[in-house]
Parts: C-alpha cells; structure tokens; sequence
C-alpha cells in the first residue's frame, strides 16, 4: 500500500469503520425488535382496537362521532391494510393523540389529513431542532397541531381524557388516561409477564427518568394498560405491583 497516498488509506479506513458500525447498529435494532411482542390487528376490548405495524401498535378508539387515534403506525401501508382488516375507514378517524413523535409512531399521519393532531408540549423540542433524538438524527413532524399539558384534561368523541407527562423515552413522551379506564402509555413502558418494567434502554433516552414515570402512572386507578410494542394488560394492580 505504499504507493496508495495516504489520503486514500484514510478514507478507506473511514468506510470501512462507518460500514462496520451501520451493521453493529442494524444488528442492535433488529434484536431489540425481536424481543418487542405487539398485538395482531384486532378489537382488544369492546371499542378499543389494535392496529399491527410490525412491531409497534397504535390504537383505535370509537367515540361518538369516529375514531380516536392513538399514535399513528410505523408503515403507512401497513396501517391502510389494518384499517381496511378491521372495517374502518381512514375518514373516520377524527382525532389523533401523539404519545411521542419518533417515527414509529407518526409515519401514517398522511393517511388521515383532516383528523386533529396532538401532540404533547414538551415534545416539541424534538422537532424543533432543540433536542436530538441521537447524535445525528431529529424527529420531524410537518403537520399543524395542538400541543398538550401534563394534567390537562380535554374532552373528545364523548371521552374525558387526562394527559399525563410521562418522560423518559423522549423528554416530552405523554401517556393518556381515557375515562380513569384506559391507559394507552406509547413507550413509556413495557410489560413483560404482565410485569410493568422499562421500555428498552437501547431506544430510551433517560432510563432513570422513565423508572419515575412508570411510578407516576402506579399512582392512578386504572383498568387497562395499552402499550405501544408490548400489548396490553387488563391487571394493572399486578403489572404496578412492585414499583
């Protein structure tokens, strides 16, 4: 190699490196995914709906006037065939509530161009350019919405929902409580064996933070838990029992 400038061994080391860490990288998502147990498209509970995007959910719920929508899917194909499985037209969904605005939650947003979108207001540094999701990534959300405050109570489709601040995840990830009944907590947590406990440490961006946000919803008298990559729980007494 000694004929080969020294420039070139640089740069050639370079691609090498950057190659090897985009597969170390890949290898890690693809792990942390095939340890993540979503719900097959389905009506959960009565009016409460799963839509499968892989290995992430988002919800449905039916209001008086439509659907509410719970996060907004991973693939925007996979979410038209789920809609299209479950008889619901993308028409029908009126309002969609952002636990977070990682992409695995909002890339179906352009399914549903009239629906209302929330999002919580300390999420908004992540599409600002305030705060990076990782050191070369920023989430992205071009669309007009509300913003929502921790304990802000809103009422849509004939429910009273609660917005609770539950970072962690990301710093403005919110969970929202529907009529003291249905807790839909995106990634502010997991369950594993029906055992409330941390969402992955890979994706977090402050695990300490979440421990103190799982304890938070502890607090609260619920019937259900709807997670966004670990299914549901109707036995939160047991999911919350040591925390």
């Amino acid at each position: 190699m000694k004929n080969i400038p020294l420039l070139a061994i640089i740069i050639i080391f370079a691609i090498i490196l950057i190659i090897l860490l985009a597969i170390i990288v890949f290898s890690k998502l693809s792990y942390e995914q095939s340890k993540m147990t979503p719900l097959e498209t389905c009506e959960v509970i009565t009016g409460v709906y799963a839509i499968n995007n892989g290995f992430v959910n988002c919800y449905l719920v039916k209001g008086d006037d439509g659907y509410l929508l719970i996060d907004a899917g991973n693939k925007k194909s996979q979410t038209e065939t789920a809609l299209k499985e479950l008889g619901i037209a993308p028409e029908g969904i009126t309002d969609i509530l952002l636990t977070h605005s990682d992409s695995d939650h909002t890339a179906a947003l352009s399914i549903f161009p009239n629906a209302r979108l929330y999002l919580p207001e300390t999420e908004t540094q992540m599409i600002d350019g305030t705060t990076k999701r990782n050191f070369i990534m920023r989430n992205q959300l071009d669309r007009e919405y509300q913003s929502l405050k921790d304990e802000e109570v809103i009422s849509i489709g004939g429910y009273s929902i609660q917005c609770i601040a539950t970072p962690g995840h990301t710093p403005g990830s919110m969970s929202f409580l529907f009529d003291d009944q249905y807790l839909f907590v995106g990634d502010t947590m997991s369950l594993q064996n029906g055992k409330a406990d941390l969402f992955s440490s890979f994706y977090n961006m402050d695990d300490d933070t979440q421990k103190s946000s799982i304890s938070k919803l502890a607090e609260f008298q619920i019937q259900y838990i709807f997670t966004g990559h670990h299914g549901y729980t109707d036995n939160p007494t047991a999911a919350f029992k040591n925390w």
